[in-house]
């Protein structure tokens, strides 16, 4: 590579990710390990993804993109087969099969799914610029998104299957789609969203997606003991996550000295409620500054797609901050109750190795296209 092209490289959107992975590793010690504990191992772990993460970063930003194009359908057949797997060989946690490999170690091919949904999506509609409106275009991009879609419904994981759907809406936006063809989709999709609603989830899915619209004498008259003690346990934890940013007040009762988090009434705070810890322990200031660098990051994928040389690589960096963007608000919008509880993590807060290796791989992807947008390089 010529060194005049590392000229191009972003440094403002490395260095915010750096510092968002510092704050990461404040919380994750704070959640995983805390002022009484002995055990290192979860931190340890998350330390291991990290470095993966970012090694991956720098190969996938030394890598061409344009070659990801060429070889965009064998990727899509190897994200269906890794979903596929699941349902073979996947352990179940929370309710969800959706983790490859043991209870101490596990991969969840869901994650890097969404990357791979993204690349092959660009790959559909870049060579079909001027067509990027057709009905026909359209149609299939639907399936080449529902078909993973479908996959991940089944284990099931409603919110994953969430962003992968506000991904193909922010991507076909980019590539043609318009407020008529919008309009037709959204009335074709009722009918579909009425049978999963009735016939395909159960009681007490729809009541962990409704807990957050629910007060507590609603609730208590919940008939079915399924579906009653899943929103209950929903609105436990949303209410526990409230206290909690409550508790930090302007600026935090302090690192590793939060109440709901040190004594443990928080759950899954090291992924799902990481936001709430934050907001506890470092205050509204502390979440702000966060939330501003996450934001930044978002902002500078949309600046990498604007620059972008061609259609594949402005695809590709669009659907990034969407999957970026829906994850952070859907994140943070549950721990305040303004969303309902779905289990996406934070983007490079929240503890866990798919999701966190997979986001750094997609900077190190936004990276490649930010230093190769020019066409000549002297």
């Amino acid at each position: 590579m010529g060194r005049h092209r590392w000229q191009d490289y972003n440094l403002y959107l490395l260095a915010s990710v750096l510092i968002l992975l510092g704050f990461s590793l404040l919380m994750v010690y704070s959640t995983m390990v805390g002022k009484d504990a002995v055990d290192y191992s979860g931190l340890i772990k998350h330390l291991i993804w990290l470095v993966v993460g970012l090694f991956g970063m720098i190969l996938l930003t030394l890598f061409d993109y344009h070659n990801l194009q060429v070889i965009a359908k064998p990727l899509y057949v190897l994200m269906l087969a890794l979903l596929g797997v699941v349902f073979a060989l996947g352990i179940t946690r929370q309710g969800a099969q959706s983790w490859i490999g043991s209870q101490a170690l596990s991969f969840q091919p869901s994650e890097p799914a969404k990357l791979l949904l993204i690349i092959a999506l660009a790959a559909w509609w870049s060579v079909r610029v001027e067509r990027g409106n057709s009905w026909l275009t359209l149609f299939v991009s639907l399936l080449l998104a529902g078909l993973p879609l479908v996959l991940v419904l089944l284990q099931p994981d409603f919110g994953t299957a969430m962003v992968m759907g506000f991904v193909w809406i922010a991507m076909a936006w980019t590539a043609g789609l318009r407020w008529f063809h919008m309009l037709a989709l959204a009335i074709a999709a009722v009918p579909i969203l009425l049978y999963g609603w009735t016939d395909v989830l159960e009681p007490y899915q729809r009541g962990r997606l409704l807990a957050f619209t629910m007060t507590e004498a609603e609730v208590a008259t919940i008939s079915d003991p399924r579906e009653k003690q899943a929103v209950e346990a929903v609105f436990y934890n949303v209410n526990q996550s409230k206290v909690a940013i409550g508790n930090g007040g302007l600026i935090g009762t302090g690192w590793n000295n939060g109440t709901q988090s040190q004594l443990n009434f928080l759950p899954v705070q090291y992924t799902d409620f990481i936001f709430a810890v934050t907001g506890e322990e470092l205050g509204f200031v502390g979440a702000t500054i966060m939330l501003g660098f996450l934001c930044f990051v978002i902002w500078q994928a949309l600046t990498v797609a604007s620059r972008a040389r061609g259609m594949f690589g402005r695809l590709i960096a669009v659907g990034i901050a969407a999957l970026m963007m829906i994850h952070t608000l859907e994140n943070v919008g549950m721990n305040m109750g303004l969303m309902p509880v779905t289990g996406i993590p934070l983007p490079f807060i929240s503890y866990g190795g798919s999701f966190t290796v997979t986001m750094l791989l997609a900077v190190g992807l936004l990276q490649s296209i930010e230093i190769r947008r020019r066409s000549h390089v002297f």
